[in-house]
């Protein structure tokens, strides 16, 4: 591979993450109603003050192996075809490609190729005049009832041949699925990793007095839409086997798992069931008995239960991917993030929603803290070390969620809406308009 190409492997973003807080002291009210007093067992160590953020702004530059150069320059043309369906396809792409962190998308304005002259390959020199390392180029068509897509990706400095190529026969109102493929494609010629677009968050927001609703949206604000819930309080979704499960309350007051679709509960225990999160053959839940809150982990099915923790708050499990279990618990003091037992968060006072980021400069644990009135996103290695803060001086910052590649972070903000920036904090984009809790990216 071109020098120019083999120095883009390996990735490690910096953007800004945006988060919205939804009071989560209140959040934890709801979800765990008897179990939020402080454990009164041993006092708890003190905390050192929150780091500061240091990474605010817009990404300009991405982290390489020896060092850094700044983002690839990418030029996104309108794909041969029909009008409206090329525009979904440009429109789609820079999205993703500007969430990524990785790439400049171009103005189309500054574009001085012909490009009905140069048909399905391209000429370097008309493309390096504008300062473009890589171009993408397609044709749209019918095919029966289906749209034909092909996508290429060229190296200006490979010549004028395509380096990727890929087709695909979608329906016509999935045209953006073919994109976002395209677009994972992309980033995996680059980094040796496929990218994570088009994939779904998931969280719970309310929907009146008392009401709570279960919610999806694709990783790039569009296709918001509410899921199926059997209760008008449904709470704490996460993907599982199959789909999306969710905690709901049932008028004889109790709390039980249900499935998206299925109005049946997949699982009944003692007590109130107030959460769960799965991860390989392995399933956590949240269960409340006589004012405790306690994690329970067993096999996905709900079998082999058994007690993980040992009365207090306990709550938010996450699993990672080498099957580590992270939750929060206030045992021994004020709420903090537990991995596998063991406190891995000693700075700040209140700590919550921890979950697992592969991020390219290694595994990280994400989670929100508070900082007086106001509430942050940071990071840590999974040992506690290397803590970092995310967003600070932006409202309240809540929930974060991490993508399956773990290159993108979305987090709510009381800026008014739900963001997606990178692992480090930068590159902060506004993606939807909407709030809520209990953030999950499906598939991590």
């Amino acid at each position: 591979m071109h020098a120019k190409v083999t120095s883009l492997t390996r990735f490690a973003f910096r953007t800004v993450p945006i988060v919205v807080a939804l009071g989560a002291g209140a959040v934890l009210t709801l979800t765990m109603p008897a179990v939020a007093q402080p454990n009164q067992g041993s006092a708890p160590p003190a905390a050192s003050a929150l780091p500061s953020a240091t990474n605010n702004g817009a990404v300009t530059t991405v982290v390489v192996q020896g060092g850094s150069r700044s983002l690839f320059k990418i030029a996104v043309t309108p794909p041969v075809g029909d009008t409206a369906l090329a525009n979904q396809v440009v429109e789609t792409a820079t999205r993703d490609f500007t969430l990524s962190s990785m790439f400049q998308v171009l103005d189309p304005k500054s574009f001085t190729a012909n490009l009905t002259q140069e048909g399905s390959s391209i000429e370097p020199s008309s493309w390096r005049n504008i300062g473009a390392e890589g171009v993408v180029k397609g044709n749209v068509s019918p095919r029966g009832n289906n749209v034909h897509v092909e996508l290429r990706l060229y190296v200006v400095s490979r010549g004028s041949d395509a380096v990727l190529k890929k087709e695909y026969d979608v329906a016509a109102n999935s045209i953006r699925s073919a994109v976002h493929q395209f677009d994972n494609e992309v980033v995996k010629y680059f980094t040796g990793t496929a990218g994570s677009f088009g994939g779904r968050l998931v969280f719970s927001a309310t929907t009146g007095r008392g009401q709570k609703g279960i919610f999806a949206v694709e990783s790039d604000g569009q296709g918001l839409g509410r899921l199926q819930a059997v209760s008008n309080v449904a709470l704490a979704p996460a993907a599982g086997p199959g789909g999306i499960y969710y905690s709901a309350g049932l008028p004889d007051g109790s709390y039980q798992l249900f499935k998206v679709g299925n109005p049946v509960a997949v699982l009944k225990h003692a007590g109130l069931v107030f959460g769960v999160a799965f991860g390989g053959n392995k399933m956590a839940l949240v269960i409340s008995q006589n004012g405790q809150s306690d994690i329970w982990t067993g096999n996905v099915d709900g079998s082999g239960l058994t007690k993980v923790t040992n009365g207090g708050l306990n709550t938010h499990p996450a699993f990672g991917p080498g099957g580590q279990l992270a939750y929060v618990s206030n045992q021994g003091g004020n709420p903090q993030i537990f991995i596998d037992g063991k406190r891995v968060s000693f700075r700040g006072t209140y700590n919550m929603a921890p979950v697992f980021c592969n991020d390219p400069e290694g595994q990280k644990i994400l989670f929100m803290g508070r900082d007086g009135a106001t509430w942050d996103i940071f990071s840590a290695d999974l040992g506690g070390g290397n803590m970092k803060r995310l967003t600070q001086d932006q409202g309240s910052n809540t929930y974060p969620a991490c993508s399956p590649d773990g290159r993108m972070v979305a987090f709510f903000s009381t800026r008014g809406g739900l963001f997606i920036s990178n692992p480090q904090g930068q590159n902060q984009q506004k993606i939807a308009n909407v709030t809520g809790e209990s953030l999950r990216w499906e598939g991590n």
